[in-house]
């Protein structure tokens, strides 16, 4: 069975500066333990941790397990200096979570944070490798919180739509790069007539529902800082309309709908953005 790749909540912080650390959070001091340039010799994460570790060669990879007992949710966060980080979070079953190069980051300074992960098995593995040597530090923060509504990747085509359940609710994304030319992202068939011939960051698909027996009309509004082009279909996947994002349109009842995101670029970029729907 293919593994739906599930990211609750994930926040990337590219920082200029060190950010500050929250304190909240007890941790042990660890160093690393080489080797564990493998699955078999992983070092073993099982609380939060901060690790002193660095890259012996550019052909140097460290991998780490985490399993943390009696926890939900993980901070992670790896400061690296100058060094760029090639970083895979992988399911026990070898399947590809998260993929960030910070050669494709907007303005990376040398720290990547991914913030409140939804653990959905047992454990994960997490593979770090750098095109050079160098010292880095990793940090694991394991709690267990509440979360709203969060985007589950991939959402890149129509058929792995995220569904937003009712009006008003606040759903959080962010626009990761992705290589949609390359045989693991192909573009959506049916957005490629609507959308210009250029450098595509990231698409995220979501599909509401009227399951009321009225007709009434929504305005669909996303909340960002940059112009994203949004664009409905109906559930024929029909093409309707296209916006900057908002969206007014019609609700019909027992009708569904789904909204496609489309932020161009060639880099991931770091803010988080909210969708949601509300009655006219």
């Amino acid at each position: 069975m293919k593994y739906k790749l599930i990211i609750i909540l994930l926040l990337v912080i590219i920082s200029c500066i060190n950010n500050s650390k929250e304190n909240n959070i007890i941790s042990v001091n660890r160093d690393e333990i080489e080797p564990n340039d493998s699955f078999e010799y992983s070092q073993f994460i099982d609380t939060s941790t901060f690790i002193n570790a660095s890259f012996q060669s550019d052909e140097d990879i460290d991998y780490y397990q985490i399993k943390p007992t009696n926890s939900s949710v993980m901070n992670l966060s790896v400061y690296a200096n100058k060094l760029d980080i090639n970083l895979t979070l992988m399911s026990s079953s070898n399947s590809n979570v998260i993929n960030i190069n910070t050669k494709y980051i907007e303005n990376y300074r040398g720290f990547i944070e991914l913030k409140d992960f939804m653990f959905y098995d047992d454990s994960y593995f997490l593979k770090l490798s750098s095109d050079k040597e160098g010292k880095y530090d990793l940090r694991f923060e394991f709690k267990n919180d509440y979360f709203p509504s969060n985007e589950i990747e991939p959402n890149n085509n129509i058929n792995a739509a995220n569904i937003i359940n009712y009006p008003n609710e606040l759903f959080y994304g962010y626009f990761l790069y992705n290589d949609f030319y390359s045989n693991n992202f192909n573009i959506d068939e049916n957005i490629k007539p609507y959308i210009k011939n250029s450098d595509i960051t990231d698409i995220d698909f979501y599909e509401i529902r009227n399951d009321t027996d009225i007709n009434t009309s929504i305005n669909i509004i996303l909340e960002y800082s940059k112009d994203i082009d949004m664009l409905l279909f109906d559930e024929n996947y029909n093409y309707i309309k296209k916006g900057i994002n908002k969206l007014s349109t019609s609700f019909k009842s027992g009708s569904k709908y789904y909204i496609a995101l489309v932020c161009f670029g060639s880099k991931s970029i770091i803010e988080r953005y909210t969708l949601h729907y509300e009655f006219n």
